[in-house]
């Protein structure tokens, strides 16, 4: 992949920041990881100039509504350009069995009969399972249990055809079993819901999170390159968050460090955007 467009950076009770979500871009095509909560998805792809016929795979982390319900919209916004005849390509959205049938049965659900129609067919559930991989945008994807303890969740290990190496963990601390992913990766997308000098204040841990030092300590255990930390609080403002982040993560570790806004490009073949 070429190029990675945030479109959010914030955990799930943003204000400030849209929830974390991303999409990579590369020569033979794009894929979307996660939709945020909302309509907001819409606000976001069009201020990043992403039109919604440059969308060919998403991936979804997990069931929680700050990662899944922009996926409801995306559907329904994809579905009007296959009725009004705008669109030929097949809109395939990639998530676990659980979450494939729980997002087609909202989409039934909430959707007119009509808008639901191209759901099969030209817009596709397409299950993942553990260690399974496939050819998305040109590249080999190997999707993982990331053994989350609060719901269901997975993550996946993203090798190009030059033979650079992505690895996206979900948005929760990597747990050990799942570190040889990362092992020596070019890039490393993690969570990191505020400095380790706010735990207390945070206590991030007791909501299934982690801290900016765990996630740069991590990396370093397993020789990763570059780092790209988000799903923060929503207190600490951009400025100042990309700042303290950075300085705690430079700290413990000597790659990389990428502390992003939303609507930030990172090139991933050299210096942001």
């Amino acid at each position: 992949m070429d190029r990675l467009i945030v479109l959010g950076t914030g955990a799930a009770h943003a204000l400030h920041h849209y929830n974390t979500c991303f999409m990579l871009q590369g020569p033979e095509g794009s894929l979307l990881v996660d939709g945020g909560g909302g309509n907001g998805i819409l606000v976001q792809l069009d201020k990043a100039g992403i039109s919604l016929l440059d969308l060919t795979d998403i991936f979804v982390t997990h069931e929680h509504i700050d990662h899944s319900l922009g996926i409801i919209w995306l559907v329904r916004m994809v579905s009007s350009l296959f009725l009004q005849e705008k669109r030929n390509d097949i809109l395939r959205i990639h998530c676990h069995t659980r979450l494939s049938e729980k997002l087609r049965s909202i989409c039934q659900f909430t959707l007119s009969e009509k808008q639901f129609a191209p759901v099969g067919t030209s817009i596709r559930f397409v299950p993942v399972k553990d260690g399974e991989q496939r050819s998305i945008a040109g590249h080999t994807v190997t999707f993982f249990n990331t053994h989350s303890r609060k719901a269901e969740q997975y993550g996946f290990h993203m090798e190009s055809q030059d033979g650079q190496r992505i690895v996206c963990t979900g948005d929760e601390p990597c747990q050990p079993v799942c570190g040889h992913y990362l092992e020596s990766a070019d890039w490393l997308f993690h969570e990191a819901f505020c400095t380790d000098a706010d735990t207390d204040v945070f206590r991030p841990h007791l909501i299934g999170h982690g801290t900016v030092k765990e996630a740069a300590l991590l990396a370093r255990k397993h020789h990763v390159r570059n780092i790209v930390l988000w799903h923060t609080e929503d207190r600490t403002p951009s400025p100042l968050r990309r700042e303290r982040y950075g300085e705690e993560a430079r700290s413990v570790f000597r790659g990389g460090v990428y502390i992003p806004d939303d609507l930030d490009i990172i090139n991933l073949h050299g210096t942001p955007l």
